[in-house]
């Protein structure tokens, strides 16, 4: 179950998949908390938007459970994906992103126990649906 909580001093966060099979440990804060309403985080989500929430890889503390992974071109960003999965449930918990080498990505909506962090940034605005509406006080990129 995910949340923050204090541990040696360090703030630990913790994501799960549907099913709790597989999980991600992270220490400290992230990078960069973001909505993206591309085409591809929409399918990923199976929502309006997807939540990501960047780390920088070294505060990986510790993978659990066997994921597979699904490799992808983004063509909207130019980059490649590697999107590690459940293969149990299905859900997408973490990813990497050529263009981004020192960061990893979480769904944001696996930090389930606890309230999702704020978004910083809202990204892919011309592809927004028309019903959504963020906070003027996030930064927005593209």
């Amino acid at each position: 179950m995910g949340r923050w909580y204090a541990k040696e001093g360090f703030m630990t966060f913790e994501a799960t998949c549907c099913c709790k099979q597989i999980s991600i440990t992270l220490s400290g804060k992230p990078e960069m908390n973001s909505v993206c309403n591309c085409t591809n985080c929409k399918q990923r989500t199976g929502s309006a938007f997807g939540i990501s929430t960047y780390f920088k890889t070294d505060t990986v503390i510790k993978k659990a459970g066997d994921t597979k992974i699904y490799k992808l071109w983004h063509k909207e960003q130019n980059h490649e994906q590697n999107r590690h999965f459940c293969t149990q449930c299905g859900t997408t918990l973490y990813w990497t992103i050529s263009t981004m080498p020192n960061l990893i990505g979480v769904a944001g909506g696996c930090f389930a126990a606890s309230e999702i962090l704020e978004p910083t940034h809202t990204l892919n605005n011309s592809n927004k649906c028309q019903w959504v509406n963020f906070p003027e006080n996030w930064q927005v990129q593209g």
